[in-house]
C-alpha cells in the first residue's frame, strides 16, 4: 500500500478579491503511479487535477534542493490526459516549493505558511518531455515558457460563428465589426495556441461579455469545438482607441476581462485559464496591440475572468522574443499568478 499526498489549491486568485482563483488537486505518490491509477485519481476531483510523478534518473540535479526535476501529469475530471494546463503547473511549483511546510502544518492554513525565499522548481510535462521552469517566492509564482505560437482560421461546413454564439446566448451584434471606426484588428474567430487551441472571439462592451451563458446543449457544444479544432471558446472584452488613448493620457494600464467555456472538461466555465490567457496575449502582441501603457516591465497583459462564476481571478501574461517572421513564431511566455491552499490529506493506492 501506498501513500499519496491530495493538497487542493487555486492559482490565479485575486489579490484584492477572495474566492477566486481556478481550483486544481495536486497529487504527489511516494512511488510510480501506474496509467489506470492516475486514471482514477483524477476522477475523484470535480475539476482538474496534476499528478506528480517524481524523476528516477540522479543524472540530472536541477532544483534548488539538488533533486532531478519531476514530471507532470495534467488531467481533467473525465480523466482525459491533457498535454497541459497553466493553472495546474503554477498550483504544483508552489506545492513543491512549500511542500514541507505545507506537510508539516496539515489543514492548519496552508496558505499563509509559503516561504519568503526565491525557490527555483524545473519540471517535464509527461505528454511530450518538454520542459519547463518556475520562480516560485512566497505565494507568487512565476512560469517561464519557451513555446511556439500558431493561429489558424476557423473553417466549418457544420456551424458558424452565429451558431456559437447562439448556444451561449449571444449574437453577431455582440462582436465587433471589422468596418467599425476603430479600426483595432481584434483576433476574431481564430483558434490561437500556445499549448493547446483556443477560439478568439471579442465582445463589444464588459456586458455583452457578462451576458453570456453556459452551453445549453453541452453535446452540440462539444460537437461545435469538434468542427473548428478547438479545446475551447475564449470570449474576450474590447476597447476603443479613445478609452485607450484615455489610458494612456492618465499614465494607466488597461486589462482584459475574459470568459472560458471549455469543449468538454465536466464544467461549463472556467474561472482561470492560464494557455487560453496566453494564446490571448500573443495574438494580441502580433497585431501591436498593446494595453501595458507603462510598459515598464516590458510587454505584458493582466487577465482577469472568474468575475461572472463570483471566483474572481488574475492572470498576468508577459510575452518576450516573439519572433514574427516565423510561420509558427517561437516566443517566451512568462506567466504570474497568486496560489493559496486550501485543503491537505492523504489517500492510500492498493
Amino acid at each position: 500500500m501506498r501513500r499519496v499526498v491530495c493538497a487542493s489549491a487555486r492559482a490565479f486568485v485575486s489579490p484584492l478579491r477572495e474566492g477566486g482563483g481556478n481550483p486544481v488537486s495536486i497529487f504527489l505518490s511516494s512511488e510510480p503511479t501506474t496509467s489506470d491509477e492516475r486514471v482514477k485519481l483524477a476522477q475523484t476531483c470535480p475539476w482538474e487535477s496534476i499528478i506528480i510523478e517524481k524523476e528516477t534518473d540522479k543524472s540530472s540535479h536541477d532544483g534548488d534542493d539538488g533533486s532531478p526535476p519531476p514530471k507532470f501529469h495534467f488531467f481533467v475530471p473525465s480523466g482525459e490526459e491533457v498535454s497541459f494546463c497553466g493553472h495546474a503547473a503554477i498550483g504544483a511549483c508552489s506545492f513543491l516549493a512549500n511542500k514541507k511546510s505545507i506537510t508539516s502544518h496539515g489543514n492548519n492554513s496552508p496558505s499563509a505558511i509559503m516561504l519568503s525565499s526565491v525557490t527555483t522548481v524545473p519540471f517535464l510535462t509527461a505528454a511530450d518531455g518538454a520542459r519547463y521552469n518556475a520562480k516560485v517566492e512566497g505565494n507568487e509564482v512565476k512560469l517561464i515558457m519557451d513555446t511556439k505560437h500558431s493561429e489558424t482560421k476557423c473553417n466549418s461546413q457544420s456551424f458558424s460563428l452565429e451558431d456559437i454564439l447562439s448556444e451561449i446566448g449571444l449574437d453577431m451584434r455582440d462582436v465587433p465589426s471589422k468596418k467599425c471606426d476603430d479600426g483595432i484588428n481584434w483576433p476574431t474567430f481564430i483558434n490561437s495556441s500556445v499549448a493547446r487551441p483556443k477560439t478568439l472571439i471579442p465582445m463589444i462592451s464588459m456586458e455583452r461579455l457578462h451576458a453570456a451563458i453556459s452551453p445549453q446543449n453541452p453535446t452540440k457544444f462539444r460537437q461545435m469545438c469538434d468542427s473548428i479544432h478547438s479545446t475551447g471558446i475564449y470570449l474576450y472584452s474590447t476597447f476603443t482607441k479613445d478609452e485607450i488613448e484615455e489610458a494612456k493620457l492618465n499614465e494607466r494600464d488597461l486589462a482584459l476581462e475574459c470568459r472560458q467555456f471549455p469543449r468538454s472538461s465536466g464544467y461549463p466555465e472556467d474561472p482561470a485559464t492560464g494557455i487560453a490567457a496566453g494564446a490571448l496575449a500573443a495574438s494580441l502582441h502580433k497585431r501591436q496591440i498593446k494595453l501595458d501603457i507603462m510598459e515598464d516591465e516590458g510587454i505584458q497583459y493582466d487577465v482577469f475572468q472568474g468575475t461572472a462564476m463570483g471566483k474572481p481571478s488574475k492572470i498576468r501574461v508577459e510575452i518576450g522574443d516573439y519572433t514574427s517572421k516565423e510561420t509558427n513564431p517561437s516566443l517566451k511566455i512568462v506567466y504570474t499568478g497568486l496560489v493559496v491552499f486550501d485543503s491537505l490529506s492523504y489517500l492510500n493506492l492498493e
